[in-house]
């Protein structure tokens, strides 16, 4: 179900947009929603990864945070030049191996 909400938008980006709903044939409330939905979703994810590189989330959380496998979390750290938050000490408690 959708809300009603007002927000003030820059003369400028609004003609844009009035121009590029007119020129794709598209409802502007539609189009408008759909790319507020994809910004904070970006928002969203820079926000979870940034707590994860400050060590504030664990991988397994920002994963449910995000609704990422581990996989694919892996690979948007590779793409974003991030790196895993895992020592050697994490990987030899976790990993079964003597020398604890």
């Amino acid at each position: 179900m959708t809300k009603p909400t007002t927000i003030r938008i820059p003369e400028d980006l609004l003609g844009e947009i009035e121009q590029y709903v007119h020129e794709a044939k598209l409802d502007r409330s539609v189009y408008l929603r759909e790319i507020l939905k994809k910004g904070f979703s970006i928002d969203k994810q820079e926000r979870v990864l940034l707590k994860y590189d400050g060590g504030e989330l664990s991988q397994m959380e920002a994963c449910r945070a995000l609704k990422w496998n581990p996989w694919q979390f892996v690979e948007e750290l590779r793409i974003r030049n991030l790196h895993l938050n895992v020592s050697l000490e994490d990987f030899l408690n976790s990993s079964g191996l003597p020398g604890k």
